[in-house]
């Protein structure tokens, strides 16, 4: 035999295993949203664990963990994984305990979070999911943050790697929110609150300088005072997509006009505009995904005012810009776009990924399409149910280096951004 026809015969083999695992993985992810959700609903009348199949125990622990996290689920302890902001560290969560009152028509709950760099994050919510009708929920909270080892490099989309420092933040923030479902597509809501600070303090981190000793108040403006704020945001959003943990179909788009009242001084008063888009389209029988995500955040002060440094628009980060370190750019303005394509691997709780992102910031609007354009891509794990994100890793290469990025959160999902600090 030739050495072209074993070359030939190997490629043909390859291409035989390459079909039979995309028809495999095809075919196993077509049947696991069926299977999934039937052990969910088996499960929710049932606390036995199954006793034989390592993808039935998986399926039943992640139902589990799922329908605990749940904000509508039963009276008891559940995990918190998604309170404490980016930056906190790989080894950060918590727990939460949550109790129906008033005759299960409200909910109460209160949970706890840190990290191994010392965040904290304690909350407490009273929920009124269906206020009056299905279609009307209000909630009141408190929380308290402290975050001490915030990055910061300066302002604008040229600082320097090496400018890098960080600083620490502590704050509570009272508000409440109202949301009316105007169609089961379709909600329009906003949100009140006052936040107290303790103002711009010196950094725990053992490698990066503080902030305090770097910076001072023109390249880092607030950095030596300490304003409390009213804050107030009314929103509308449209959500088509087919389940909010895990999308495979559908798009969310989000719309928000905020206002940071300055209760002290005044000078550090400031208005935001949130734009938010992502769609998922699915093709090869729903069986590959490809994700885009498009966001806008524009800032607006009056003439003489300016907008804290810790309060601007940031990329970089799990949610961003993923080859960049958490909050590497920041300015007034910020745009980003990703997209990301992702398919069954065999294991059918695992997704491979690959993507890109770009995104820049910039003093003014119209600086945001003549500014420098970050760029990055790589490739990633999504670890899921039918329903919901578990975990994801992604290796992504920017400018500055590659990047390992271990979260809980999902990939190019709508993020709830924190008052303070700005979280992309």
């Amino acid at each position: 035999m030739t050495r072209n026809t074993f070359a030939h015969a190997g490629v043909i083999t390859l291409a035989c295993l390459i079909h039979a695992n995309h028809t495999f993985a095809q075919e196993t992810r077509a049947s696991s949203v069926a299977d999934e959700r039937a052990a969910k609903a088996e499960t929710s009348s049932s606390t036995a664990t199954p006793q034989s199949g390592l993808m039935t125990r998986f399926s039943w622990a992640a139902n589990k963990l799922d329908g605990m996290s749940g904000s509508s689920s039963a009276n008891g302890f559940y995990p918190d994984f998604s309170t404490l902001i980016p930056g906190s560290g790989w080894l950060a969560g918590g727990i939460g305990y949550r109790h129906h009152v008033f005759g299960d028509d409200a909910i109460v709950s209160a949970s706890a979070a840190f990290s191994v760099r010392h965040y904290t994050a304690l909350r407490s919510v009273i929920t009124w999911p269906r206020l009056v009708s299905d279609r009307v929920a209000i909630d009141a909270s408190i929380t308290y943050r402290d975050a001490p080892e915030i990055n910061y490099f300066g302002i604008g989309a040229d600082t320097a790697k090496a400018a890098q420092t960080d600083y620490r933040l502590q704050s509570v923030d009272a508000a409440g929110s109202a949301t009316v479902r105007v169609r089961d597509w379709l909600a329009v809501g906003g949100t009140a609150g006052y936040l107290r600070g303790t103002g711009v303090k010196p950094g725990l981190s053992s490698i990066y300088p503080s902030t305090t000793t770097r910076f001072d108040d023109v390249s880092a403006p607030g950095l030596s005072v300490r304003p409390d704020y009213v804050h107030s945001e009314v929103f509308i959003e449209a959500d088509s997509r087919d389940v909010p943990g895990y999308p495979t179909d559908g798009g969310i788009y989000h719309v928000g006009f905020a206002n940071f009242h300055d209760m002290d001084s005044g000078h550090w008063t400031f208005n935001r505009v949130d734009m938010d888009a992502a769609q998922y389209v699915p093709f090869a029988h729903q069986n590959s995904i490809i994700a885009l995500r498009g966001r806008v955040t524009l800032s607006q002060a009056a003439n003489g005012n300016d907008v804290p440094f810790f309060l601007l628009p940031s990329l970089g980060g799990a949610n961003t810009l993923r080859g960049y370190a958490d909050y590497r750019f920041r300015d007034r303005n910020a745009a980003d776009f990703s997209a990301e394509y992702r398919w069954p691997l065999v294991f059918r709780a695992l997704d491979g990924a690959v993507f890109a992102d770009a995104g820049t910031v910039a003093p003014t609007a119209t600086g945001l399409w003549s500014g420098s354009l970050h760029r990055d891509y790589g490739i990633g794990l999504r670890l899921h149910t039918a329903s919901r994100s578990i975990a994801r890793i992604d290796i992504a290469k920017g400018s500055e280096g590659v990047r390992v990025v271990a979260t809980l959160s999902a990939a190019l999902g709508s993020s709830r951004r924190t008052v303070l600090p700005y979280v992309p």
